[in-house]
């Protein structure tokens, strides 16, 4: 569910790890190489700290319209028109991520350093949007207003755990020791950089998996 592009531009390394994962809530509707990296101890965590640029984070919405004036056509219009995924599934809401990155080479005698490291974090959500149409019931109005509140709570975990996981590659980037050739740093910064979206896919699972898709946050409908 990932993929991994690198270019090159005017000497920049600059680089795609692209991991674009479904962040889902309220599930209810049926269907390498090797390479050695330096450990960043405590000690190398506090000197390397004010070296890091926070990743930059851009965010995007998308809507599917829904229509209906009772709980169960609002629930059978998201259930026809939400979003599916490769599992055969209808979500409610998902959140897409792709994590960039960029930096210049440093270079000194028989060494290289990575210089300038920053980290860009592409978000999009997507949520159902209710068209009103005629009279509304109230209670039905508040339950809804409820329910998507959870909803964004849900899928702002997940954006949280992007965000963080790319504060954590630009803080292993700038722990790395200086490797030998220019090369070696670039297989060096990959490494960390798949390292970092493999862990985030995992942490994204299961925080999935205990918020049962959000519906544990009230992400529940009806």
């Amino acid at each position: 569910m990932g993929r991994f592009i690198e270019m090159g531009i005017s000497g920049k390394r600059k680089a795609l790890c692209a991991i674009l994962l479904l962040m889902t809530a309220a599930a209810t509707c049926p269907a390498g190489e090797k390479v050695e990296v330096a450990s960043i101890d405590t000690k190398t965590r506090r000197q390397t700290t004010s070296l890091v640029v926070p990743p930059a984070v851009k965010e995007a919405y998308e809507y599917y319209e829904i229509r209906g004036n009772s709980e169960d056509e609002l629930r059978s219009e998201m259930c026809r028109n939400g979003c599916k995924w490769k599992d055969g599934k209808i979500y409610d809401s998902v959140t897409n991520w792709h994590v960039t990155w960029d930096y210049d080479h440093e270079r000194a005698p028989q060494a290289c350093s990575a210089d300038s490291f920053r980290a860009t974090v592409n978000i999009t959500f997507r949520y159902p949007k209710w068209i009103k149409t005629g009279g509304v019931p109230g209670p039905l109005a508040v339950k809804w207003d409820s329910y998507m509140k959870s909803l964004v709570e849900h899928e702002t975990g997940h954006r949280d755990m992007a965000v963080e996981a790319a504060a954590e590659l630009s803080l292993a980037v700038a722990g790395l020791a200086p490797a030998p050739t220019c090369a070696e740093l670039d297989r060096a910064v990959r490494s960390l950089c798949r390292e970092r979206m493999r862990k985030l896919d995992a942490d994204a699972k299961e925080y999935d998996e205990a918020t049962y898709h959000g519906s544990a946050q009230g992400a529940v409908f009806p």
